[in-house]
C-alpha cells in the first residue's frame, strides 16, 4: 500500500506566493495615505490648540484692550499690520507660541469689529499650508462685551 505524503504542489506554493504579494501591494499603496492624513490631523490639532490658547487671552484682557495698543502690551499680535485683521505669525513676546514656529508655512489672524454699542466680534485664524500645498484653515470667534 503506498503512503500519501504531505506536501504543497508548485501551483499551490506560486498562488500563495501571488496573494501575499498583492496584499503588500495594497498595504504599500495605503501606508503614503494613511501617513498623510496622520500628518494632516497633527496640524489640525495644533492650529487649534494654538487657536484657542489666544482666544482664551484675548477673553482675560477685556473689552477695554481689543485695540492694537491693548493687543501689542499683552504681546499678543505681530508689530504690523497696526489695523485689522492683526497679525500673529511671529509674535515678539518669546513666550508665546507663534504659528510660524509651530506650523508649515503658519499664519495667525485676528479681527475685531465692532458689532453693538460696547459688543465686539472677535475671530482668530489660524492658517497654514500642507506639504501637497494645500491651504487648511482653523477659525474661532466669539463676543467680548463691555461689563
Amino acid at each position: 500500500m503506498r503512503r500519501r505524503q504531505c506536501a504543497f504542489t508548485l501551483a499551490e506554493v506560486v498562488l500563495s506566493i501571488f496573494l501575499l504579494g498583492v496584499v503588500a501591494v495594497v498595504f504599500g499603496a495605503l501606508f503614503p495615505t494613511g501617513q498623510r492624513l496622520s500628518g494632516s490631523a497633527k496640524w489640525r490639532a495644533a492650529a487649534l490648540a494654538l487657536a484657542e490658547r489666544r482666544m482664551e487671552a484675548i477673553k482675560f484682557i477685556g473689552y477695554g484692550n481689543l485695540t492694537y495698543d491693548g493687543l501689542r502690551a499683552y504681546g499678543l499680535i505681530d508689530a504690523s499690520p497696526n489695523t485689522p485683521p492683526f497679525s500673529f505669525t511671529n509674535t515678539d513676546d518669546a513666550t508665546r507660541e507663534s504659528p510660524a514656529r509651530m506650523l508649515p508655512n503658519g499664519q495667525g489672524q485676528i479681527v475685531v469689529e465692532d458689532v453693538a454699542w460696547d459688543v465686539r466680534r472677535v475671530i482668530v485664524r489660524v492658517s497654514w499650508r500642507e506639504l501637497n500645498g494645500r491651504t487648511n484653515r482653523v477659525e474661532l470667534r466669539t463676543l467680548v462685551t463691555n461689563l
